[in-house]
């Protein structure tokens, strides 16, 4: 989802907007033309069916008391985490050689920023056909790859997560969630030298999960679909949707917490009101334990 909107042209959510407001019909057909000039239909049609076939999950109890406390202490916004190219040296100056990520890059989504083997991997999210770079930053130097540029609908890398089942002395692989139309997930690697390769693609379609974590040796992604059902997906294609009021919000990030619990930040569009739900997904018992949603104006606050 976009972190902010570099153009004045309204986007589909936003003829939704003045459709309910106005009851002019024509910002619904507005809404389905841009959804079949961008090439959604798939999504728009997954969104019904799952509306239609599924219901979000019940929550079956636990005592999460401590991942809360957790979460409000040490993890105090639940806002979108978006990181400006230039907010980098802040963080990562000294270790990395961030000050010569390339001036185009607009910026970041924390979850497409990990640390392997000595570079630090920034996935690029911007706003217009040229945002879809991964860069690979050293100490002392940066360098950017351009694979995805070359595939239409693909706009924003998403999430960024190690995969060392595939990896040894000599390569470690990661996993790369994308967007914006064209959503996938894919494997790559690096090599000893620091240059990275895309090795195959896992899904091919409704994949460009928004937070990706590895938990207890098993993968788990969180989507990315507003105003329609999302759920937490593994690897092997189980889908676990979220509860309400959850369900109808994509993703915002994972935190994980004893390599056991997920505590996922949902949220709706800003033109939809912005709302919040923190939602904890139990994997051992494949379960929602708590689910809450959240006053947008206010920080996160225990009860």
């Amino acid at each position: 989802m976009s972190e902010a909107n570099t153009t004045v042209l309204p986007t589909i959510s936003e003829n939704i907007v003045k459709f309910k407001a106005t009851k002019n019909p024509f910002y619904l057909f507005k809404a389905v033309w841009m959804v079949l000039k961008r090439g959604r239909t798939h999504e728009l049609l997954w969104g019904m069916y799952c509306k239609l076939a599924y219901k979000p999950s019940a929550v079956i109890p636990q005592d999460v008391t401590y991942i809360l406390e957790d979460f409000a202490l040490n993890r105090k916004t639940y806002k979108r985490e978006f990181r400006k190219t230039e907010q980098l040296p802040e963080i990562y100056g000294g270790k990395y050689a961030v000050e010569k990520i390339p001036d185009y890059y607009f910026g970041t989504r924390i979850e497409s920023l990990i640390e392997m083997d000595g570079a630090l991997l920034v996935g690029e999210y911007g706003f217009d056909d040229n945002s879809s770079h991964i860069a690979v930053v050293t100490k002392d130097n940066c360098t950017a790859n351009d694979h995805y540029m070359h595939e239409s609908g693909i706009r924003h890398i998403h999430a960024l997560e190690p995969y060392p089942e595939g990896s040894t002395d000599d390569v470690k692989q990661f996993l790369v969630a994308t967007g914006d139309r064209l959503k996938v997930l894919d494997l790559w690697e690096m090599d000893n030298n620091k240059e990275i390769r895309f090795v195959k693609r896992l899904k091919r379609f409704l994949a460009g999960y928004t937070a990706i974590q590895r938990v207890n040796g098993k993968y788990y992604g969180g989507t990315d679909f507003s105003g329609r059902p999302n759920y937490i997906e593994t690897l092997a294609g189980k889908k676990f949707f979220f509860p309400e009021p959850a369900v109808n919000m994509f993703v915002i990030g994972f935190h994980v917490f004893d390599d056991r619990y997920i505590l996922s930040v949902n949220s709706e569009l800003d033109d939809f009101g912005a709302k919040k739900a923190i939602s904890i997904f139990d994997t051992q018992s494949e379960t929602f334990v708590y689910c809450k949603g959240i006053d947008i104006e206010q920080e996160f606050v225990l009860d």
